[in-house]
């Protein structure tokens, strides 16, 4: 670029090889007495350079622009110089071209050049706001670094190689290789090491007497640059692509695949090796995409060790980042003096403080196995929201389940709920033994054993008995004691010992008729709680701190998804309360309503009569008063008063549509990752050992249902404990072929129906001629 001064700018871009051929004849040093400077494009204008021929200046001016492509240089305006010679005129009279180059030649006091210089810099300062110079980086004052940015580097993730190219490290270079390799999908090795030299060439394998591909790069540290530079590139392959790369290792697979073998521990090999051939058109063999994800996983591993050992810094960026959240970490000092993980609580104070103005009284809790090499057990405390859907609100891990750690819960549930004595609160639970004495930290809490692990307990030791399921059913879903007492005396005359073993398990503890009617909530199951911790199945099998950080994603995912699907319903209450009373409603037309004082009637069902008090919203029959949702018979005095009464007012404040929203209004807040926590300064925690597993990694193994359990959706009941009996006389112990019962006719089994084709033509007469009249089967 050529700039004149005091006037316009004449611009022209000059290529590398005119400022070797033509740069002296097109623009002299000297033109009429003008000088002329030089900068290059990364530099600014306080770095301007005189040019004079034969200079080092001049020299150095063209070996960079072999690299930089183009030189920017400003001449003085001739009016400039017109000044300045009719000024010396005026003092001294001299104005011949001898004495201006004699000036020249001879040079100048500093003064008058700096301000050339400035005059210069001044003039074109308003017009260095272009491309090229926002893209150059500032010049530094070190020449050195000066002469770095002559030469181009290396791109992370451009696959692209050139002559002259400069790495900060052999390891850079490798990359690089590698990265080229994967673009073109060819075959590369790499045949020279060191810290100094390096070589690459193609790896395609030839027959004996062949010529070998000629493609080869040969990279080496120059002293001049302090860098590595490819000296030597021979960017031509004679050879076809076999989809093969010698450089594809296990440790480079490992890391290509690393986050989706986080996302998805349970990956395939075979799922790596499609992918790599279908994004690089390479084809890895099988056993080194088993070593790469074996890798990938034990990266992984060591990441979760990191965070293990930096659990305590956790704990500070959970309270930094969800101020008045309540974390409890317990350690134990072990051999040497070894500090080891004990036990960890949390508790976000965005749950805690919606369950307590919004969410109904009453929560269950419950523990499951981790499935990780390091033992322990997870404890949840959950809740309900107005759809009676799972609401989580605190967990810990603990080491094992027994009455200490319960008890442990239990008081940082009761400080951070506000419990108090339990004196209005509902708890749920199974009857774990441990868990059974640690509520007396809650002497007045209402707590309702699971009904379902009471059955599958009382069917283990009575497995032969079918009716015991129905008339156990029928004892937990009597709303009312008179209820309950006529399916308890139908229980006893089935069977004297199922009732005495029922009787010794407190059935008003799982028992409807004998629930309070503070929480509104009718469940006599610990179900929640069991689904809370089935959709915690793939975040049991992760370590530590990223088990407890999945649940925290869990929780943000389930309140955004109930969110968004709250914006789509419309009504007054929640999409529970429309379905119960849909169901309440096929059943209130065997009712009939008799009005009685002010707000109470009678209404019969089956010769059965019930008093409804429509103010106090009450019904004997107890279930409006469990729930909060008008029963069948408040349904009928509903659709008997039309003018006086209407459904919608009669349903608890719990289930309102705006509570509902706001139990989701606010969320867990974000919690950053481990490079950003901040360090507690104290003493780190030993992470637990690994085992080295040998052979093929067996799957996480799901809990495995009791043989009294009702069996898995889809899959066939088992025959364990079944009876045999005879179908000929009906005893048990035996069958029909060894029946000891003389005299009793053998009955065969009917023979298999067998598929048979049949002629079109055939099919067709019968059609016509209608259905023919067959023989009975004789015995």
């Amino acid at each position: 670029m050529i700039t004149y001064v005091g006037g316009e700018r004449h611009v022209l871009q000059t290529q590398a090889q005119a400022l070797f051929t033509g740069l002296i004849n097109d623009f002299p040093m000297s033109l009429y007495g003008q000088r002329i400077w030089f900068k290059l494009p990364y530099e600014t204008m306080k770095d301007l350079k005189i040019l004079s021929n034969g200079s080092d200046t001049f020299r150095l001016m063209c070996e960079a622009s072999y690299w930089t492509k183009y030189i920017e240089v400003y001449m003085e305006h001739e009016n400039v110089l017109d000044v300045v010679v009719n000024e010396e005129v005026e003092e001294g009279g001299q104005s011949n071209g001898e004495t201006e180059e004699m000036r020249y030649e001879d040079g100048e006091n500093e003064f008058e050049e700096e301000s050339r210089v400035e005059a210069v810099i001044a003039q074109v300062s308003d017009d260095e706001d272009n491309e090229n110079y926002r893209d150059t980086p500032p010049c530094s004052d070190d020449e050195e670094q000066q002469h770095l940015r002559l030469y181009e580097g290396w791109r992370r993730g451009s696959g692209e190689l050139h002559i002259r190219q400069v790495f900060d490290s052999i390891k850079d270079f490798k990359d690089a290789v590698f990265e080229y390799a994967l673009k073109g999908g060819r075959n590369i090795q790499f045949t020279r090491w060191g810290d100094v030299k390096s070589e690459a060439r193609c790896g395609v394998e030839v027959d004996e007497g062949e010529i070998p591909c000629s493609w080869r790069i040969y990279l080496s540290y120059e002293e001049s640059v302090s860098q590595w530079m490819v000296n030597t590139f021979q960017d031509v392959h004679s050879c076809y692509k076999d989809g093969h790369c010698k450089i594809l290792t296990e440790s480079r697979i490992a890391k290509m695949f690393l986050n989706e073998v986080r996302e998805d521990p349970e990956m395939k090999p075979k799922t790596l090796q499609d992918q790599i051939q279908l994004r690089y058109d390479l084809n890895p063999s099988h056993d080194q995409c088993r070593k790469a994800k074996k890798k990938a996983l034990d990266l992984i591993q060591d990441e979760h060790d990191e965070q293990f050992r930096r659990i305590k810094d956790y704990e500070i960026e959970i309270q930094k980042t969800n101020p008045g959240s309540v974390t409890d970490l317990r350690t134990v000092i072990g051999a040497g003096g070894l500090e080891f993980f004990d036990r960890f609580y949390v508790c976000y104070a965005v749950l805690r403080d919606i369950w307590r103005t919004t969410c109904r009284p009453i929560f269950g809790i419950d523990g499951c196995f981790l499935k990780t090499m390091a033992k322990g057990q997870l404890l949840a405390e959950v809740g309900r929201d107005a759809n009676n859907q799972i609401y989580p609100l605190a967990w810990a891990v603990v080491h094992i389940e027994n009455t200490e750690t319960w008890v442990w819960f239990l008081q940082k549930l009761k400080a951070d709920l506000n419990l108090g004595n339990g004196d209005g609160f509902t708890l749920v639970s199974d009857r774990q033994k441990g868990l059974l004495i640690a509520v007396n930290e809650l002497p007045k809490v209402e707590h309702r054993m699971c009904a379902r692990h009471i059955y599958e307990n009382l069917r283990k030791f009575y497995p032969n008995k079918p009716q015991m399921k129905k008339l156990f059913w029928s004892v937990v879903e009597s709303h009312n004691e008179a209820d309950y007492k006529a399916s308890m005396k139908e229980l006893e005359e089935y069977d004297k010992d199922v009732y005495e073993a029922f009787m010794a398990r407190n059935p008003e503890t799982c028992s409807r008729a004998f629930f309070t009617t503070t929480c509104c909530c009718e469940d006599s199951l610990n179900n929640n709680s069991e689904s809370y911790n089935r959709t915690l199945e793939k975040a049991r099998a992760m370590p530590l701190v990223e088990m407890l950080e999945t649940m925290r994603r869990l929780a943000m995912k389930r309140i955004d998804l109930r969110k968004k699907k709250l914006l789509k319903h419309k009504g007054k209450f929640s999409l529970k309360v429309s379905k119960m009373i849909e169901s309440e409603t096929r059943h209130r037309k065997y009712c009939k309503s008799l009005p009685g004082p002010t707000g109470e009637f009678e209404v019969s069902e089956n010769s059965m009569q019930y008093a409804v008090d429509m103010r106090a919203r009450t019904c004997s029959c107890r279930r409006w008063d469990l729930t909060g949702i008008p029963c069948r018979h408040a349904l009928r005095v509903v659709l008997d008063q039309k003018k006086t009464y209407k459904t919608d007012n009669l349903v608890s404040h719990w289930y309102l549509t705006s509570k509902w929203q706001q139990q989701y209004s606010d969320s867990i807040k974000p919690v950053k990752g481990i490079k950003f926590w901040k360090s507690s300064g104290e003493s780190t925690i030993q992470a637990p050992p690994r085992e080295k597993s040998k052979g093929r990694k067996k799957k996480a193994q799901q809990r495995i249902k009791g043989v009294n359990e009702s069996p898995t959706k889809g899959k066939k009941v088992t025959q364990h404990a079944r009876v045999m009996h005879c179908s000929r006389c009906g005893f048990p112990e035996h069958n029909c072929t060894k029946c000891p019962n003389v005299g009793v006719a053998c009955k065969p089994r009917p023979p298999k129906k067998q598929k048979t084709t049949r002629p079109q033509e055939e099919i067709a007469l019968d059609v016509c001629e209608g259905p023919t009249q067959t023989q009975p089967s004789q015995t």
